[in-house]
């Protein structure tokens, strides 16, 4: 079995079991339970391959084989059932819609031949153009006596005239959020993007991953307290502790049960 050769793998590289969880970060029940194939014990799918995957690659056993065996233990969500409805909407006659359109086109018969009795001095006003106005431009430029020119009366009019400026509204900025993380533990990472894309990555310490994006993206982490966040420039440092298990929704920044 697979939990056999990880558990002869370690053995045979002298490592203790609790250590080894210790160092991965990791329950030391889930470590067992992979080891005994008590697949009952595990957690769902999408953190067991995780844990899966971080502890063959820390035992220099290719991960893949073994996550294709466990792929079919391991516990899968639910599909909800849907139940149809039958629809109790009746078909509408078909005189409630031509009732409704002839009460409609005597309406506009009607209103037609009222504007054609209108009485003759409302056509003669109607008739009459109507005078443009000339707009008044209104000066606002201060003048000095003429002779001797005054500094104090020029500094006064000098604010007067730059005080009346006109503000022009910055165009807001668009483009990608980007998030970066830089890894200070050993910590598996799963995101999931608005367009359906994801990405798995286990990050060793002093790695660090950018991902960019314009829409949302969930974030989940196998060891929050391993890394340090930064989120469109913005420091956020580690949103949880050393081996707590943590999904994050971006840009709102909150965390979701997942």
């Amino acid at each position: 079995m697979a939990g056999e050769l990880l558990k002869k793998r370690r053995e045979e590289l002298g490592l203790d079991l609790r250590q080894t969880a210790d160092l991965l970060k990791i329950n030391v029940d889930y470590l067992a339970s992979i080891e005994g194939d008590r697949f009952e014990k595990l957690p769902v799918a999408v953190y067991t391959i995780g844990y899966i995957r971080c502890y063959a690659t820390h035992l220099r056993v290719d991960p893949e084989p073994i996550i294709a065996f466990y792929t079919g233990h391991l516990v899968q969500p639910k599909p909800s059932t849907v139940f149809p409805v039958a629809s109790s909407k009746k078909k509408t006659p078909f005189y409630y819609y031509v009732i409704p359109a002839l009460v409609l086109i005597l309406a506009i018969f009607g209103a037609v031949i009222l504007r054609q009795e209108r009485p003759e001095p409302l056509k003669k006003m109607a008739a009459q153009p109507i005078q443009q106005v000339q707009p008044v431009r209104s000066e606002t430029t201060q003048s000095l006596p003429v002779g001797k020119t005054d500094l104090s009366q020029l500094q006064a009019v000098v604010p007067a005239v730059s005080n009346q400026a006109i503000s022009v509204q910055k165009p807001q900025a668009t483009g990608k959020h980007s998030l970066e993380i830089i890894a200070n533990d050993l910590t598996w990472l799963h995101i999931t993007f608005s367009n359906g894309k994801y990405e798995e990555v286990l990050l060793s310490p002093g790695m660090t991953k950018v991902w960019q994006f314009s829409d949302q993206a969930v974030l989940k982490l196998g060891n929050a307290g391993g890394i340090s966040l930064n989120f469109d420039g913005s420091n956020i440092g580690s949103p949880g502790s050393l081996g707590q298990v943590m999904t994050l929704v971006f840009p709102e920044n909150k965390q979701i049960n997942r």
